[in-house]
């Protein structure tokens, strides 16, 4: 497995997911090289953070022809679902290809799969993407693509925290465009994410929770492309989160500082709710449903203003 991940204090369940990747990866390519140009991983597994039964993965795989998208994307779920199994890796909990619990989370899997929100790998033929200009291509995918999901954000964690398990290098040729559309794309998705999570809170309050957490934690880093153009180190991004919402103007920045006191949103209070989200993602939601709702409306709040005085900081200074 090529790009080996080289952290000496892996944990448990970072180890089983690269145990999983290597015996996927050798499976697909042993049976598909020919039709592969390249797989590359990015995400919490590329980082070294993966969490059983909470983490997925994100995988890329492009083909060298279009005639072998089907072909390869008919094996690689086969083979996915079958190493789950043998591995203990829970992804069944965690993706919306998954089993489902109920009628409900059934539908709701059914949305994610086709919002394509925790799908397990895409596959990619080779005009699919334009590399180099930083733009989906491939028609299924182009209206999202444009009018909802954030390009930018992903290509970024592609070209600089992805890991090429085989093939090709694509990442030099990754070229995300930092268009004033992407960067308020990168910011609206984590908050129409927190949305659905309190919408959900008082039926399913671990799913939900969930949703808010992610949503936390995709805000972290859109904050940061959005203001920077770069996603920093850990410590620095959740700190320029937290103080995002500050404004240069003194008049401005007292009523910021007054409104958020009085919503609990101030720099510290933000960063304490992810604190308390990074212990939901590690060990689960443990509350009532009321209290996930109010998780929920917190994070949304945060999200919801941070979004605002960007916006507005923006407007001030265009």
């Amino acid at each position: 497995m090529s790009g080996n991940m080289t952290n000496n204090l892996k944990t448990a369940d970072q180890q089983r997911a690269e145990l999983f990747l290597e015996e996927f990866v050798s499976g697909l390519v042993g049976s598909m090289e020919d039709d592969i140009d390249f797989i590359l991983l990015f995400g919490s597994a590329a980082r070294g953070e993966f969490i059983l039964g909470k983490s997925d993965v994100d995988l890329i795989i492009q083909t060298k022809s279009d005639a072998a998208v089907r072909r390869v994307e008919r094996f690689a779920e086969s083979l996915f679902w079958r190493l789950n199994e043998k591995h203990g890796t829970q992804f069944e909990k965690v993706l919306s290809t998954g089993m489902s619990e109920s009628i409900l989370e059934e539908s709701i899997k059914f949305l994610e799969k086709h919002v394509r929100l925790y799908k397990p790998f895409e596959v990619f033929g080779p005009n699919d993407i334009d590399w180099s200009e930083g733009l989906v291509k491939r028609p299924d995918l182009l209206p999202g693509a444009v009018l909802v999901a954030s390009q930018l954000t992903l290509l970024y964690k592609m070209k600089y925290e992805g890991k090429i398990l085989f093939g090709r290098d694509i990442r030099p040729e990754i070229n995300p465009h930092f268009t004033w559309w992407e960067r308020l794309k990168a910011i609206m998705v984590p908050q129409s994410i927190a949305f659905a999570s309190f919408v959900l809170a008082l039926i399913l309050p671990q799913k939900a929770t969930g949703y808010a957490v992610k949503a936390l934690f995709y805000e972290v880093d859109s904050v940061n492309i959005y203001q920077k153009s770069v996603i920093p180190p850990h410590q620095e991004k959740m700190r320029s989160f937290a103080e995002a919402s500050q404004f240069e103007n003194a008049v401005f920045d007292r009523l910021r500082f007054l409104l958020e006191k009085n919503l609990g949103l101030s720099s510290e209070q933000k960063l304490e709710l992810l604190r308390k989200a990074a212990a939901i993602k590690r060990h689960g939601f443990r509350g009532s449903r009321w209290e996930a709702l109010r998780f929920c409306l917190v994070a949304f709040g945060a999200i919801w203003q941070t979004n605002a005085a960007l916006i507005l900081r923006a407007q001030g200074s265009g």
